[in-house]
């Protein structure tokens, strides 16, 4: 007899497990017919490790398949046995793009704009990694002007700074051998094997619009950051005790110890009255990403402050930020029209990631053409992925690909 889907996932105490099993196994699943438009996204077996693929028809928002494996062929037979489809939205991957061609050659591929979100945030990351962007001020009384300007050199060279002087010197000997080498060959494979170095690095120099340097010290995030506001407040209030303080903001959630608070309050003390609080910190690249990728404002006052001495210390930085805006504008109010125009500016940019972004573009230039002129998207694909993420914890990550799919389709339908 039908088994209903909350019998499925709550069964009562009194049916036995292996018949709960048992009755799944021996429940027929309708095949999934006359699809028309299908979304197809990876869902991880092991994060890292291994993948495979998920298949919904986005006209009813229900899954219809789980595939044991993120393979470009298995799809192609997947898709071979359902001529129908007419149109597949799929991430930037090839390996679906090849998956989608030669199982539905017939079928309009369609690049899921959240996708193409996600590669502005990947861009800018990688342009940001080559970078050697100044400590910004973070934390102040009134807003800070510019860039602190860089100390003048010591009269004597310490060993400490020879070595380190050195050690940019092969650092930079390095980066020259890199470009030189891929100017002749055209391939990081062939300059990596040359030098005995990892293809990440030959890349990483490649993109990079001059040698690395590596990153000082610098001031890292403390645990009192969001409670440093109401601090100085209260000590312009005539409040100078820190234990006091120090129960003020325990009681608004700050975990730390009392010892923070206390070295915090004796460096106002010792400061001079009205003279402003200022204190410098060397953001990545991961934790700039968001600046450059979300819409300006999304950003708060003290985002767009710090944000505004980026670009101004960096004109790579500000070069950057003007592409991926404008990309951005194109992706969320459709100007299909303008998406060439915008290709020949990013082929010419002087930065790398840049130019294999619009590469990139360029290679699956119909799909993204798609991506504006077509309503469809990947969301349905991606709220399922989250319910089979769920599904998989309640079994502990131990169930086969006949378990999951079954518990999966019947839970989707």
């Amino acid at each position: 007899g039908h088994l209903s889907d909350t019998s499925l996932l709550c069964p009562p105490n009194r049916v036995k497990l292996n018949t709960i099993l048992r009755l799944l196994y021996r429940m027929e699943l309708a095949p999934a017919t006359n699809l028309r438009v299908v979304g197809i996204d990876e869902w991880a077996w092991r994060k890292g490790v291994r993948y495979g693929t998920i298949v919904c028809d986005l006209e009813t928002g229900r899954p219809v398949e789980l595939l044991p494996e993120a393979r470009a062929d298995v799809l192609a037979q997947w898709l071979a046995r359902h001529p129908t489809v007419e149109i597949v939205s799929r991430d930037r991957s090839g390996m679906y793009a090849d998956g989608a061609t030669l199982g539905a050659p017939q079928a309009v591929q369609v690049a899921d704009r959240w996708h193409l979100l996600r590669n502005l945030g990947d861009v800018a990351e990688r342009v940001l990694a080559g970078l050697s962007l100044p400590p910004i001020p973070v934390e102040e009384a009134e807003p800070a002007g510019t860039v602190p300007p860089p100390q003048p050199p010591k009269s004597r060279e310490t060993r400490r700074e020879a070595e380190r002087r050195e050690r940019q010197q092969r650092r930079q000997a390095l980066y020259d051998e890199v470009h030189e080498l891929y100017e002749k060959t055209k391939s990081i494979r062939a300059v990596a094997a040359r030098l005995g170095i990892d293809r990440r690095t030959v890349r990483k120099y490649l993109d990079a619009p001059q040698c690395p340097h590596p990153k000082p010290r610098g001031s890292r995030p403390s645990i009192l950051d969001p409670y440093r506001d109401y601090i100085l407040a209260r000590l312009a209030e005539g409040c100078h005790n820190a234990a006091e303080l120090y129960r003020e903001i325990v009681r608004q959630g700050y975990p730390g110890s009392r010892t923070i608070v206390k070295d915090f309050v004796a460096t106002l003390r010792r400061r001079a009255r009205g003279e402003p609080v200022v204190r410098h910190v060397r953001l990545g690249p991961k934790r700039l990403r968001r600046w450059f990728s979300c819409p300006p404002d999304e950003l708060g006052a003290r985002e767009r402050r710090c944000f505004e001495l980026v670009l101004g210390a960096s004109p790579a930085a500000r070069e950057t930020y003007t592409l991926l805006q404008d990309f951005r504008g194109i992706l969320t109010e459709r100007k299909a029209e303008t998406l060439r125009s915008w290709l020949e500016r990013a082929a010419g940019s002087s930065l790398a990631p840049l130019r294999g972004f619009a590469r990139s573009l360029e290679q699956d230039m119909d799909a993204v053409m798609n991506a504006l002129t077509l309503p469809w998207s990947n969301g349905p694909v991606e709220g399922h992925i989250n319910k089979l993420k769920l599904l998989k914890r309640q079994m502990y990550g131990r169930a086969g690909i006949e378990l999951l799919r079954r518990r999966f389709l019947a839970m989707g339908r």
